[in-house]
């Protein structure tokens, strides 16, 4: 179990965002501080489950490296009725976060940054013109990612 990256915390930041996102106090700032700790718990996440692969976790907020990282590892899924295999945990990527918007798969979402998203963290918290997916998109995905990390991280290896 990681000492240094604790799924527990990243479930609170998570629960943190969806709180922030009913506040109907000061809207813009309420959007950007929900973007960023849904954001910390994805981070946090695919820190945890690397370091459950034993893989060298980078010390980097880059997300879209951390999801590369976790995609190149494997986990155990159920394949069918029949039995359970070792597939790719590049399937990740996949995960569809809502349903509303055609990219809103966690591979999509956690690149942002590729398709011109500010970077996080100093952006997201800095930056004068905050440019991402909505942070209720974002909390979803927090959500999702943390459940598939749930799911797959006692069988993940590199």
């Amino acid at each position: 179990m990681s000492i240094e990256y604790n799924l527990e915390f990243a479930e609170a930041m998570a629960e943190s965002s969806a709180l922030i996102l009913r506040s109907e106090v000061l809207p813009e700032e309420a959007q950007r501080a929900a973007l960023y700790t849904a954001l910390v718990a994805c981070e946090i996440a695919l820190k945890y489950v690397l370091s459950e692969a034993g893989v060298f976790v980078p010390k980097t907020h880059d997300l879209s490296n951390l999801i590369g990282l976790v995609s190149s590892c494997s986990i155990e899924k159920e394949i069918s009725r029949d039995g359970i295999r070792r597939v790719p945990a590049s399937c990740i990527r996949g995960v569809t976060v809502n349903h509303d918007y055609s990219d809103a798969s966690l591979g999509r979402l956690l690149e942002a940054e590729e398709y011109g998203a500010s970077k996080f963290p100093n952006e997201i918290r800095y930056g004068h013109a905050l440019k991402h997916f909505p942070a209720s998109v974002m909390q979803q995905a927090s959500e999702k990612l943390i459940s598939w990390v749930k799911n797959y991280a006692p069988s993940i290896q590199a």
